[in-house]
């Protein structure tokens, strides 16, 4: 069993942000990644449907050390190829173990046991970088008759080369997913239906746009606040904007309840006035030989079905977590800063906005972590563990891939405001890490 200073578990975003941090603080620490992957880029290495891209502008999206220097709104594979590159040019790649599942981890004699499907480690901290998506298991609505359907049926996760050209399509959802898909598929599908039980939010971006990391920050910050303090002029404010909106597709939430979605040059906008395009604001009832019936009763005939109804959250990954061979519950602990579990020692985990980028709160949470492991190091402390402290916590986003999940996030918040970048920046950087919320050993 390799003993290791610290390991992380992904390799996704917040594993290189993780690493890149952790190697510029403490040059001489031995750290590794594991990914069960065999390549790196977590949800940029996975997400292959036709017209993926980012949902957040790319100046706050990439890094901050090594600057996103593309379009505003950047295509899957280039994101992708972002990533492999910042890997490469601060030597992270060479540390990452792949094709490689945790299993387990065990906290035993002031360490962390690492199980996989392979070698085995001990380490004094873990980060789990995992992200808040269950990778093998999206969310894939099951309706009555799906046997008798005679076209085929796919998830936008588990997408492959499924060939859609001259086809009947029908594209179930209306969330990021499926207003990022659809051009593509409308450009070269014979007709498509879009089927949204309940419309959403969608604002255009211009692909053309030049600003950089700080103008964005506090333009998106600024808009969100805007959007919470005077909810229903701004919800007339944007329904006005677009002509897209009508009496029968205004969202029924307010605008950032939910994190809207992107149209690229008017690509969503301009698709869906097609001839060979319909919407359909309705519920699934059942499947039929030819397509879905609707609950108003209509059927829609189409070749291919695709589901893109989005993800189903989890933390760590999936993994089982132990102290001294018990069992640890999630949901019976409380979320420290949105990094930490209650009771659980020297286990930290990256969790994002609903407003803002996942990157910069990957930056903002590596660099305390730093400063944590720096603290113990200094006062030669070998545990860290928060208490269990806080009020219920209520979720800050109501989409449903949320709400379905709640049985699986911590059921308590200690100071963890996961709508404000800016008062967690601040808070994160000039904070004491001794904050009287965590037992040190």
């Amino acid at each position: 069993m390799e003993k290791v200073d610290i390991i992380i578990i992904g390799a996704g975003i917040a594993g290189i942000t993780s690493a890149y941090y952790l190697q510029k603080k403490f040059p001489k620490l031995n750290y590794k990644i594991i990914e069960s992957r065999s390549d790196l880029g977590g949800t940029w290495d996975q997400m292959t449907f036709p017209g993926v891209r980012s949902d957040s502008d790319m100046y706050t999206y990439g890094f901050s050390f090594n600057p996103w220097k593309g379009k505003i709104i950047g295509e899957g594979k280039d994101i992708k190829k972002y990533l492999v590159d910042t890997a490469e040019k601060f030597d992270i790649k060479k540390r990452i173990l792949f094709n490689t599942q945790v299993n387990s981890l065990n906290w035993s004699d002031n360490q962390w046991t690492i199980k996989t499907d392979g070698k085995d480690f001990t380490s004094d901290h873990v980060i789990c970088c995992t992200g808040s998506r269950d990778y093998k298991a999206p969310n894939f609505p099951k309706f009555e008759g799906e046997n008798l359907y005679k076209g085929k049926i796919i998830h936008t996760q588990s997408w492959g080369n499924e060939d859609f050209k001259n086809k009947h399509v029908a594209i179930v959802g209306s969330g990021c997913t499926a207003v990022t898909m659809a051009p593509a598929v409308i450009k070269e599908a014979k007709s498509v239906t879009l089927i949204q039980r309940s419309p959403a939010w969608i604002i255009n971006v211009d692909s053309q746009e030049k600003s950089n990391r700080l103008y964005k920050t506090f333009e998106t910050l600024i808009d969100y606040f805007h959007s919470r303090i005077f909810k229903k002029s701004y919800k007339k404010k944007i329904i006005a904007k677009y002509p897209y909106y009508n009496d029968t597709n205004v969202p029924s939430y307010n605008f950032w309840d939910q994190r809207p979605a992107c149209s690229l040059d008017n690509d969503y906008f301009n698709s869906v006035n097609l001839d060979k395009v319909t919407i359909e604001h309705q519920g699934i009832s059942n499947w039929e030989p030819t397509g879905v019936k609707l609950m108003n009763g209509k059927i829609i005939n189409s070749d291919l079905t695709i589901m893109a109804t989005g993800l189903n959250a989890q933390l760590l990954g999936g993994m089982s977590i132990f102290i001294d061979n018990n069992k640890v519950n999630i949901n019976e602990t409380s979320w420290y800063r949105g990094m930490m579990f209650s009771g659980v020692p020297n286990l930290f985990a990256h969790t994002g906005y609903i407003n803002f980028s996942w990157t910069a709160r990957c930056e903002i949470v590596s660099e305390r972590i730093c400063k944590t492991i720096d603290y113990m190091n200094k006062k030669n402390f070998i545990s860290c563990t928060p208490k269990y402290l806080g009020k219920k916590s209520k979720p800050a986003i109501e989409a449903n891939y949320v709400l379905r999940s709640m049985d699986k996030f911590p059921n308590r918040s200690y100071k963890f405001n996961n709508a404000n970048y800016l008062a967690e920046y601040i808070s994160f950087k000039w904070t004491r890490i001794n904050d009287r919320a965590l037992n040190f050993k």
